[in-house]
Protein backbone atom coordinates (compact mmCIF):
# COMPACT_ATOMS: atom_id res chain seq x y z
CA UNK A 1 0.00 0.00 0.00
CA UNK A 2 2.51 2.48 0.89
CA UNK A 3 4.91 1.87 -2.48
CA UNK A 4 1.02 2.80 -4.04
CA UNK A 5 0.51 6.02 -2.03
CA UNK A 6 4.34 6.83 -3.21
CA UNK A 7 3.74 5.98 -6.79
CA UNK A 8 0.89 7.87 -7.30
CA UNK A 9 2.25 10.89 -5.09
CA UNK A 10 4.90 10.92 -8.12
CA UNK A 11 2.65 10.39 -10.58
CA UNK A 12 1.02 13.70 -9.71
CA UNK A 13 4.00 16.00 -8.81
CA UNK A 14 5.15 14.75 -12.31
CA UNK A 15 1.80 16.28 -13.70
CA UNK A 16 2.07 19.22 -11.83
CA UNK A 17 5.61 20.21 -13.06
CA UNK A 18 4.33 19.48 -16.78
CA UNK A 19 6.04 16.16 -17.18
CA UNK A 20 4.14 12.65 -18.53
CA UNK A 21 4.19 10.30 -16.43
CA UNK A 22 3.72 6.15 -17.37
CA UNK A 23 4.24 3.23 -15.53
CA UNK A 24 6.16 -0.15 -17.11
CA UNK A 25 4.20 -2.85 -18.21
CA UNK A 26 5.82 -5.65 -16.30
CA UNK A 27 8.20 -5.61 -12.86
CA UNK A 28 11.43 -3.93 -13.52
CA UNK A 29 13.63 -2.19 -11.57
CA UNK A 30 11.87 1.37 -11.93
CA UNK A 31 8.61 2.13 -11.02
CA UNK A 32 7.82 5.13 -13.29
CA UNK A 33 8.99 6.47 -16.80
CA UNK A 34 8.40 10.87 -17.05
CA UNK A 35 8.45 12.37 -20.44
CA UNK A 36 9.95 15.80 -20.04
CA UNK A 37 9.81 16.13 -23.64
CA UNK A 38 13.30 16.81 -23.81
CA UNK A 39 14.18 13.09 -22.74
CA UNK A 40 12.48 9.81 -21.22
CA UNK A 41 13.53 9.08 -17.11
CA UNK A 42 13.36 5.92 -15.74
CA UNK A 43 13.03 6.14 -11.92
CA UNK A 44 12.25 4.40 -8.67
CA UNK A 45 10.20 5.38 -6.48
CA UNK A 46 10.49 4.77 -2.73
CA UNK A 47 8.45 5.44 0.77
CA UNK A 48 10.20 6.96 3.06
CA UNK A 49 8.65 6.39 6.60
CA UNK A 50 12.21 4.28 7.93
CA UNK A 51 13.36 6.22 11.19
CA UNK A 52 17.79 5.57 11.60
CA UNK A 53 18.32 4.32 15.35
CA UNK A 54 20.90 6.75 15.97
CA UNK A 55 19.18 10.01 14.83
CA UNK A 56 16.15 12.19 15.09
CA UNK A 57 14.72 14.30 12.36
CA UNK A 58 15.71 11.57 9.32
CA UNK A 59 14.30 9.23 7.69
CA UNK A 60 16.11 6.38 6.01
CA UNK A 61 15.25 5.17 2.29
CA UNK A 62 15.99 0.78 1.79
CA UNK A 63 18.12 0.77 -1.25
CA UNK A 64 18.76 -2.86 -1.34
CA UNK A 65 17.22 -5.95 -0.75
CA UNK A 66 19.37 -9.31 -0.50
CA UNK A 67 17.91 -12.74 -2.18
CA UNK A 68 17.61 -16.38 -0.46
CA UNK A 69 21.17 -16.76 -1.23
CA UNK A 70 21.91 -13.39 1.44
CA UNK A 71 23.78 -11.95 -2.07
CA UNK A 72 22.97 -8.34 -1.75
CA UNK A 73 21.67 -6.42 -4.64
CA UNK A 74 21.71 -2.15 -5.11
CA UNK A 75 20.81 -0.23 -8.00
CA UNK A 76 23.42 0.16 -11.16
CA UNK A 77 23.99 3.08 -12.66
CA UNK A 78 22.58 1.06 -16.68
CA UNK A 79 19.20 0.33 -14.40
CA UNK A 80 17.68 3.78 -13.47
CA UNK A 81 18.45 7.56 -13.96
CA UNK A 82 16.73 8.85 -10.56
CA UNK A 83 15.33 8.22 -7.80
CA UNK A 84 11.87 10.07 -6.11
CA UNK A 85 11.88 9.43 -2.57
CA UNK A 86 8.07 10.00 -1.31
CA UNK A 87 8.25 11.23 2.31
CA UNK A 88 5.14 11.07 4.25
CA UNK A 89 6.25 13.21 7.20
CA UNK A 90 6.03 16.43 5.34
CA UNK A 91 4.00 15.58 2.55
CA UNK A 92 7.19 16.14 -0.32
CA UNK A 93 8.87 14.57 -2.98
CA UNK A 94 12.47 14.66 -3.26
CA UNK A 95 14.33 13.59 -6.28
CA UNK A 96 17.93 12.10 -6.49
CA UNK A 97 20.59 12.06 -9.63
CA UNK A 98 21.93 8.42 -9.86
CA UNK A 99 25.87 9.29 -7.92
CA UNK A 100 23.64 9.78 -4.99
CA UNK A 101 22.53 6.43 -4.17
CA UNK A 102 24.08 3.89 -7.12
CA UNK A 103 25.43 1.13 -5.09
CA UNK A 104 24.35 2.20 -1.76
CA UNK A 105 22.17 0.18 0.71
CA UNK A 106 20.34 2.93 1.79
CA UNK A 107 20.01 6.76 2.48
CA UNK A 108 19.29 9.14 5.17
CA UNK A 109 17.75 12.14 4.55
CA UNK A 110 17.61 14.69 7.03
CA UNK A 111 14.52 16.27 7.28
CA UNK A 112 15.23 18.56 10.72
CA UNK A 113 18.39 20.76 11.59
CA UNK A 114 20.29 18.03 13.44
CA UNK A 115 20.80 19.01 17.10
CA UNK A 116 25.05 19.30 16.94
CA UNK A 117 24.81 21.19 13.77
CA UNK A 118 26.46 19.16 11.23
CA UNK A 119 26.38 20.00 7.51
CA UNK A 120 29.42 18.29 6.05
CA UNK A 121 28.19 15.00 4.93
CA UNK A 122 24.36 15.24 5.48
CA UNK A 123 21.33 15.23 2.85
CA UNK A 124 18.67 17.84 3.87
CA UNK A 125 15.27 17.06 2.35
CA UNK A 126 15.38 20.92 1.21
CA UNK A 127 18.38 20.49 -1.27
CA UNK A 128 16.36 17.70 -3.12
CA UNK A 129 12.71 18.87 -2.99
CA UNK A 130 11.33 18.11 -6.33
Amino acid sequence: MKGQIAQSKAELRSLEKGYIPSRPVCDNRYDLIIDTSKELLKLQVKYADGKPSSSKGSVIVKLAYEDRQKKVYTYQKNEVDGLLVYIPKIDKICFFNTDMFIGKRNLCIRIEKPDNNQKRGVIFVKDYLW
